[in-house]
């Protein structure tokens, strides 16, 4: 059957149709456009939609309009109207915004505005238009002026070395290339002219030698626009200026026969309203579309003629507005409309896909309730009061009245029609109808062949009625009655039995492919029959409860997927496995559009085709993908048909209800190529918009540390299939695998680690066919400096070099201990050792002197004594040295003071000891102490035994980080040459060395000695 929008109205049995009615669907301010008034739309390469609108330029990618508005540092177009966008190339777009022109780059946001540089004056009553070639060379027409061209080099628009010629004086309205020939056709106030690139002459009524068709023609002034379509026959519009009946001309002209065709609207036509056609479309199918003040008109193939859109009494889905101000077809076939009242799309090839029959005067009190084609093909539908409709395979109404010679009392019973049934054998049309009311019709004649009472109803309202495999009729009541006729019994009122007793109303008889029967019920669940001994074999009814423990156990519709598996229609949509008794829920979380699946259908491939609160959706169970059907797809009124269904021969799926019913073929609805690759449409950090065309250019986006929180937008920009696919997205390393999106279609992730990620993302269409590449974004969140491999390193070497340091540290100080624990024994084994070895032999020959020689062992005691002396004062160095209090020179002085009083005093030596005050907050560590000491105790001790001296000085002073010790006497000298230096000399001259000092001895004779020590103190 040929798939066609119908419309019929209803008035007493009298129905009208009428055709070429397409879905027009509007988008507003409340979608998000900045103004009703738009005045153009351009699709990029992309596949974005850029809407010119009378405040600025938008986007749209399907989902959302994106406005371009911005902080001052982004360069904007001026936010004056937009009459024109074309493609620039490289991401930019030309924009002519009255008798301005720019070119505004879709990456970083930046307008450039483009001069217009004329020989003359360009009168302010010119309209302009931009036009690119097959050479991507830019016109500006100039309807009052002419024709200027865009030169790269100049950046501007010129009229010298213009690539085409125009008539002189002409100006230039609209331009057509002919790509075939190398021509130019131009449109002018002053008629139409060809340029002919070839030769480089341009033809015009003035100069037409050869006879061009349509140029000498007086009547052809203030041409508006040409176009030669697929056929190549020319279109015309232009402005017939003859007195009196001034009016717009569409013109179709075939060149080869040189005749004006007569599918067009030709001089004779009018209207009412005032009129212009300014703009010639055609589709990539060949279809002719018309625009202008009042007017939007398509070529209809059935028509043979042009159809106006723009109706005096508007429709639901009908095109509202005074000016179609540009057409536009983008990629997929789909039309949009630029109006003074909105963005209108809709797509031509949709009405030979979906049906559409709008019955007038029927409604909620008398709604369509059964379909039924016969085995004839002739389509019955049973409504609620008002009987049966008859039509044939085209939906053309048939004229018939089985109703004839009823009282009215049974009319109103049997006119009220809950189902239809013809019984395979027979052939009758079986009607089960309200108060429990049977009917029985000869489809042949449409005639009753018997009016049923049966008492075994009660009266009550037969719903269903189905067939079972043994050609037996089962039938289902509001009261929860199930009563059966057989096949073999004459029709009549007491040959039908009641076999189950449910009370509770039932909704819906299914027979499944193994013969049995489901029985779907209100708040009772399912039951399932065995038609053969009537048995109850399954009761479902809690396995459809959730986890919360709330039933939805009312079963609207059954149909079987495969011998375990049935989709069950309730609030939700339930799938039940009767092997397992497990129940799927597909909810609107799942997607389901809308809620309560009141109707299904299977098709021929496996997919459920479902009609719930919000209109039509199918399902794919093997993909699990849910695909929904709007105003958008061409398909309007779904939700009101929620109690008829009917899949005819030809494998066409209608659903009936209200006032409506409504066909399709899904194999033409459903999208069967691959769906168009994922494109990202916005990119959202936190709370704040990011241009997403400039970071896509990127190669890898990067991020830092507290930029992790942040929602990827996208959409396959597919606006007629944008809510046929199922979008997935993941970040692999983050999702174990693929995420279904919301409908949003948005992901959102927050506070990702610093890493290198990969965003992916892709649609399905409900075959689950995906596009060829998946989409993919490459970006990195930067780590905190302190997670950085440098920081780390530096770090780590830090802390080494720490221990290290600790390490080294610890050694030393057992070097140290190690190293004074020598020096004590050796000092001990030097000073000590030696003297004891001397006392010790002086000892053993006082001993042996004794008694005999008492003179010699008195000066041996002596001896003893005085090394003895030694010895302890040796000890006495050594533990001072040691002790940790004395490390400051404050103790080191004193000592020093102490010492030289005590051995020159006893001299009778005069003394004097000055120290500068910065000395006492130096320190010395253990060995300079007692090498300094060592050498101040042995000058000291020189004074006092060879010197002589009456008087000596000690003097401390601390400059430019050197101690210096200066000790003077005036003593007889000696001199330093020729002295014998000894162990004494000797062991001064390598302490300051391990001092890493400088000593200097100063000596005459007599007089005195200068001993003079200087050592670095850091």
């Amino acid at each position: 059957m040929s798939i066609r929008i119908l419309f019929c109205l209803l008035c007493f049995q009298t129905y009208i149709f009428g055709q070429n009615s397409y879905v027009f669907n509007r988008f507003s301010t409340a979608d998000g456009l900045a103004t009703n008034k738009v005045k153009c739309v351009w699709q990029d390469p992309k596949g974005f939609l850029w809407i010119g609108t009378e405040v600025g330029i938008q986007r749209f990618d399907g989902r959302k309009f994106l406005s371009y508005v911005g902080p001052e540092n982004y360069q904007l177009p001026p936010s004056i109207g937009v009459d024109q966008i074309l493609d620039a190339g490289n991401g930019d777009l030309w924009l002519l915004q009255g008798g301005q022109i720019g070119k505004f780059n879709t990456v970083d946001f930046h307008y450039t505005s483009v001069p217009i540089r004329s020989f003359g004056s360009i009168p302010p009553r010119s309209e302009f238009k931009l036009y690119v070639d097959s050479k991507n060379q830019v016109f500006l027409c100039a309807s009052k002026y002419g024709l200027l061209w865009y030169d790269d080099n100049s950046k501007s628009f010129v009229e010298s070395n213009l690539p085409i010629k125009i008539p002189r004086g002409w100006g230039v309205i609209s331009l057509f290339e002919d790509k075939e020939k190398g021509e130019y056709w131009i449109c002018s106030e002053q008629g139409l002219a060809v340029y002919r690139s070839a030769s480089g002459e341009v033809f015009h009524r003035h100069n037409n030698p050869e006879g061009i068709p349509l140029l000498n023609d007086k009547a052809i002034t203030n041409s508006g626009d040409f176009i030669k379509d697929k056929n190549g026959t020319w279109w015309l519009t232009y402005w017939d200026y003859s007195p009196h009946k001034e009016h717009p001309v569409l013109l179709h002209f075939d060149p080869n026969t040189n005749k004006i065709l007569p599918d067009t609207l030709g001089s004779k036509w009018a209207t009412n309203k005032y009129t212009v056609l300014k703009q010639i479309l055609e589709t990539s199918s060949g279809q002719i579309w018309i625009g202008g003040e009042n007017s939007l008109l398509s070529y209809d193939n059935d028509l043979q003629g042009f159809y106006q859109h723009l109706k005096s009494n508007p429709l639901e889905f009908d095109i509202k507005c005074n000016q179609t101000r540009h057409i536009f077809e983008d990629r997929e076939g789909n039309i949009w409309l630029s109006t003074e009242n909105g963005l209108y799309v809709m797509n031509p090839n949709q009405k030979d896909v979906y049906s559409l029959v709008v019955i007038d005067g029927l409604g909620l009190d008398s709604p369509v309730n059964a379909i039924l084609e016969t085995q004839d093909k002739e389509n019955w539908i049973g409504t609620w009061g008002k009987g049966i409709l008859f039509y044939n395979d085209n939906f053309i109404k048939l004229d018939a009245n089985p109703y004839v010679g009823l009282g009215n009392e049974s009319i109103t019973k049997f006119s009220a029609i809950w189902d239809l049934q013809q019984h395979s054998e027979s052939g009758y049309v079986w009607s089960a109808c309200q108060g429990g009311a049977l009917a029985v019709f000869d489809p042949n004649n449409k005639k009753a062949l018997h009016w049923l009472l049966p008492p075994v109803f009660s009266n009550s309202t037969i719903r269903q009625l189905k067939e079972d495999h043994n050609g037996n009729l089962w039938f289902g009541t509001q009261s929860g009655r199930l009563v059966k006729w057989n096949k073999s019994d004459p029709i009549a009122d007491e040959n039908f039995e009641e076999l189950h007793h449910f009370n509770t109303i039932i909704y819906r008889l299914h027979v499944d492919d193994q013969g049995r029967l489901w029985v779907g019920t209100h708040k009772q669940g399912v039951y399932v029959i065995d038609v053969n001994t009537n048995e109850i074999l399954f009761h479902f009814n809690k396995e459809f409860s959730d986890s919360y423990g709330i039933a939805d156990n009312t079963i609207f519709d059954i149909q079987q997927y495969n011998d375990s598996v049935f989709f069950l229609g309730t609030e939700a949509l339930n799938i039940l496995n009767i092997k397992t008794a497990k129940v799927k829920k597909i909810t609107s979380y799942e997607g389901l559009y809308g809620s309560r699946v009141l109707q299904l259908m299977i098709d021929h491939e496996g997919i459920a085709w479902m009609i719930t609160s919000n209109g039509l959706s199918s399902y794919n169970y093997d993909k699990n993908i849910i695909s929904s059907y709007s105003n958008l797809h061409g398909v309007i009124y779904a939700e009101k048909t929620n109690s008829a269904k009917w899949m005819m021969q030809n494998g066409e799926i209608w659903f009936g209800g209200e006032d409506v019913v409504f066909g399709f073929s899904p194999e033409k609805l459903n999208f069967k190529h691959k769906p168009p690759k994922v494109s990202i449409t916005d990119f959202k950090l936190f709370n704040t918009y990011l241009p997403v065309d400039s970071i896509m250019t990127q190669k890898e986006i990067i991020f830092n540390h507290y930029q992790n929180s942040f929602t990827f937008y996208f959409s396959a920009l597919s606006f007629s299939h944008q809510k046929k696919l199922q979008y997935f997205y993941r970040i692999p390393g983050v999702n174990k695998d693929w995420v279904k999106a919301e409908r949003d279609l948005a992901a959102t992730y927050t506070t990702m680690p610093s890493g290198k990620y990969t965003f992916q993302v892709k649609c399905m269409n409900l075959q689950g066919l995906e596009p060829d590449e998946i989409t993919s974004v490459d970006f990195r969140i930067l780590p905190p400096f302190y997670l950085t491999w440098w920081f780390i390193s530096l770090i780590s070497l830090t802390v080494i070099g720490i221990a290290y340091f600790m390490y080294r540290l610890k050694v030393n100080r057992i070097l140290a201990v190690e190293n004074l624990r020598n020096k004590v024994a050796r000092d001990l084994h030097d000073d000590m050792g030696s003297t004891l070895s001397t006392i010790n032999i002086l000892s053993s020959m006082a001993k042996s002197k004794m008694n005999h020689d008492t003179v010699t062992s008195g000066n041996y005691l002596s001896k003893i004594t005085d090394n003895s002396q030694r010895m302890m004062e040796a000890m006495d160095d050594i533990v001072w040295s040691i002790k940790p209090d004395n490390d400051n020179m404050h103790r080191v002085i004193a000592r020093m003071r102490e010492y030289a009083t005590g051995i020159l005093e006893a001299r009778n030596i005069e003394f004097n000891f000055e120290v500068d005050d910065k000395i006492n907050d130096l320190k010395l560590d253990m060995e300079a102490r007692r090498d300094l000491f060592l050498i101040f105790k042995e000058a000291i001790n020189n004074i006092a035994k060879y010197s002589q001296a009456k008087r000596a000085e000690v003097l401390f002073t601390y400059r430019d980080r050197w101690l210096k010790l200066q000790i003077m006497d005036n003593g007889i000298g000696f001199e330093v040459e020729k002295v014998d230096n000894g162990n004494g000399l000797d062991n001064m001259a390598k302490r300051a060395s391990n001092l890493k000092g400088q000593l200097k001895i100063d000596s005459k004779t007599d007089l005195g000695t200068e001993i003079c020590l200087g050592i670095p103190v850091r």
